[in-house]
């Protein structure tokens, strides 16, 4: 009896949004605020006509035939991903069962986007030959990401008894 009273204390105490699942919840509120950041930042000048025209018509010096959909690839999957998250942290908040099967379906899919991306920017010339510490930096952080966050989600006691919903 006392062994059933002790689990139930311990899996009382597992419950809700506590632990390293505090860090999750940082991150899916400011998440979305980064990506929409970075997005108007890096990725949107390049659809303005002037920078458009330079990379996307041949003859001229920036001219890839990768760019456009290279752009156009970034352009749709970071908004997919934007939309996802904020999904993503309102089955968070809500503790719905579906949110670490989202979380870790959206973990590995960034990964797989983020890999795609860099390697397909490299055969680029004009990028493959320039020194770009944050494509690696966003790269190894996305990996090291999944490391930790997909086996956390699988194997976490906390993640089991918070989203039962």
């Amino acid at each position: 009896m006392a062994e059933l009273k002790k689990t139930d204390n311990t899996t009382k105490k597992l419950e809700g949004i506590g632990g390293w699942l505090i860090l999750v919840a940082i991150g899916l509120i400011f998440n979305p605020l980064r990506m929409l950041v970075s997005l108007g930042k890096d990725l949107l000048p390049a659809f303005s006509s002037e920078t458009w025209a330079i990379m996307t018509t041949p003859g001229t010096e920036a001219y890839h035939p990768l760019w456009a959909p290279l752009l156009i690839f970034e352009l749709a999957g970071n908004s997919i991903f934007i939309i996802f998250s904020i999904i993503a942290a309102i089955m968070f908040f809500r503790k719905k069962k579906i949110f670490p099967k989202m979380i870790i379906i959206f973990l590995l899919s960034n990964l797989v986007f983020v890999a795609a991306d860099y390697f397909a920017a490299k055969a680029i010339p004009l990028i493959a030959n320039q020194n770009d510490p944050e494509s690696v930096r966003e790269l190894a952080r996305t990996l090291i990401g999944c490391l930790i966050w997909v086996p956390y989600f699988i194997k976490s006691k906390r993640v089991k008894t918070t989203f039962v919903k």
